[in-house]
């Protein structure tokens, strides 16, 4: 009876802290902070438990609409180019009721861009993939990692190549990351429409991907459809 009672302890606290892990890597790939243009929607998915409440809103033309795990952030406008629906809104990330974690979101101006004239010897990038939001990544070592800490990437950023290949979209992104194995990347992005470059290195995680910390999704993308990488 002792010997069955200490197994089925093992097993329990086992089990336990495999269920603390799970919560913890959840809540941890969750982004700090996301950017999305006006008129566009977010949906966070979490597990049992956690839940998303509103904190905060600079602008009462943002609307939060979800459930316990779902979260939709959208402008409640039928005009958007009439109403303003930029500004601000913060979301409470709470497990079982206990904040755990906070997450901003900037919905910023919705604007686009028409090359008229000429151009000689420039290269126009119409794709690339967004930065949106930046989170903490469990390497395989269950160490969290920051891989873009220090490479001045920023959220708002475009990447559009990784090693002088050009990036159109998430699944492109994706690919190169993993074919780095973790060796310095170089990677271009453009900031307000100027050309910047630095390196990078991913980080091995805990699904046996490579992964920057990064929320990107399709620049050319019309809904808000993202991935951490």
């Amino acid at each position: 009876m002792n010997k069955n009672f200490k197994i089925a302890l093992r097993a329990f606290i086992v089990s336990f802290l495999l269920v603390v892990l799970i919560y913890v890597c959840d809540i941890t790939n969750l982004p700090d902070k996301v950017i999305l243009f006006e008129g566009e929607t977010l949906k966070l998915n979490t597990i049992f438990g956690i839940n998303l409440e509103t904190e905060f809103a600079s602008n009462p033309n943002i609307q939060r609409l979800g459930n316990n795990e779902t979260v939709t952030v959208d402008a409640e406008a039928e005009d958007a180019n009439k109403i303003d629906c930029t500004g601000r809104i913060n979301l409470s990330v709470k497990l079982l009721g206990a904040k755990v974690k906070e997450i901003s979101v900037d919905i910023i101006e919705n604007k686009g861009v028409v090359p008229v004239g000429r151009v000689i010897g420039v290269k126009l990038y119409t794709n690339g993939v967004l930065v949106v939001g930046m989170s903490e990544i469990y390497g395989i070592d269950t160490n969290k990692y920051k891989p873009y800490e220090g490479s001045g990437i920023q959220e708002g950023d475009i990447i559009v190549e990784i090693d002088q290949r050009e990036i159109t979209c998430t699944s492109e992104l994706t690919n190169e990351i993993n074919k780095s194995q973790g060796k310095d990347m170089s990677v271009t992005y453009i900031r307000k429409g100027e050309i910047l470059n630095t390196t990078m290195k991913a980080v091995k995680a805990m699904d046996n991907t490579y992964k920057i910390g990064l929320w990107v999704r399709d620049a050319a993308a019309r809904c808000w459809n993202s991935f951490i990488l």
